[in-house]
């Protein structure tokens, strides 16, 4: 299901609510936990800002007598002679109230739409998430076997925990950071560990050595080509010896559409292109970079398959095919720290 179907999904929802509550079949009436808003802050804020505004160039009283009229007359003259400067700020107050009262009436009218919706989201929508979060998983599944026996893991950029959750089901000792707050949030639902943090920061805390691996998936093509470079330099430094790196990203060569992402995605800052990667790697003290494709199991793209090969038979290291490449909508780099 793409983007579109989804929003169809929710404006059929949405629509059938509406029909609803408005003369049809009531809904079943079901438990909602929307967050509220106290609207009648905002009206209190309007109401504060009225009294203001009449407070600007108002005339302090003094005691009666000959001194507070002479007073009174020259602030009143002095008044008049600053309208064109608190007119402006007369206009700015009633702008700002304006405001005040629109988003209090845009927020009362949001709620409202969202008790119409009853049961959140629909089960077909609910479904297409639960599709989709299985369907990551198993593109990443073989990676969580690779760190078997690894501990501790950090997941950099670890999202909603997909994979930390299966390397919670392989027995592996893991973490994950991401600065997303919901994402963390839903993370934590699910009793994984992860830190809201940003991921450059998080690693500089760190004691050097200290993890036996990294694992970054779909994160590094977001970053500027310098940041790129001191993500590895950092994660050389903070993984113990022989400890396991792996970073996938989208294959910018792919012929799927899937990797015209890499290429078309304003998101995407830069595409990583294996060569530079396997590059980047391997200067960060890590020893041979492997380049492995998700086929749906780890393979070598030396190992992709051609005429009068089988599929999964190694070629030798220096030979890079392509072709098998081209297949693959991501891949990824496979190291060992030195």
């Amino acid at each position: 299901m793409d983007e579109q179907e989804i929003l169809a999904v929710l404006r059929a929802h949405v629509a059938r609510a509406q029909s609803n509550g408005g003369g049809g079949q009531p809904a079943a009436e079901a438990p909602v936990h929307a967050p509220r808003v106290d609207v009648s802050k905002l009206e209190q804020y309007s109401a504060e800002l009225l009294r203001l505004r009449s407070r600007v160039g108002q005339l302090n009283p003094r005691n009666a007598g000959l001194v507070n009229r002479v007073a009174q007359a020259f602030k009143k003259a002095l008044q008049r002679s600053l309208s064109w400067y608190t007119r402006s700020l007369h206009e700015y107050d009633d702008g700002v109230n304006q405001a005040v009262e629109y988003h209090a009436r845009a927020i009362a009218s949001l709620q409202q739409q969202v008790l119409q919706l009853g049961g959140g989201l629909p089960e077909a929508l609910r479904e297409t998430l639960r599709t989709a979060r299985r369907a990551t998983q198993e593109q990443l599944a073989p990676y969580a076997q690779l760190f078997r026996g690894v501990l501790p893991v950090l997941d950099l950029g670890c999202g909603r925990g997909e994979f930390l959750e299966l390397l919670k089901e392989e027995g592996v000792s893991a973490y994950g950071v991401d600065s997303d707050r919901l994402a963390c949030e839903e993370a934590r639902r699910k009793a994984l560990k992860v830190i809201e943090a940003d991921l450059f920061e998080h690693l500089a805390r760190l004691p050097d050595r200290s993890l036996g691996g990294i694992f970054s998936s779909r994160l590094i093509e977001y970053l500027p080509s310098h940041e790129q470079v001191e993500l590895m330099r950092a994660s050389g430094r903070k993984i113990k010896p022989q400890g396991l790196l792996v970073v996938e990203t989208i294959n910018p060569d792919s012929e799927f559409p899937f990797g015209r992402n890499a290429h078309i995605d304003p998101t995407h800052l830069r595409a990583v292109y294996p060569e530079i990667l396997k590059s980047m790697v391997e200067s960060a003290g890590f020893g041979e970079c492997r380049i492995c494709v998700l086929a749906p199991q780890p393979v070598l793209v030396a190992a992709a398959a051609g005429p009068g090969r089988r599929d999964g038979e190694e070629l030798p290291d220096n030979v890079l095919s392509m072709m098998g490449l081209s297949r693959a909508p991501a891949y990824a780099a496979i190291a060992r720290r030195l």
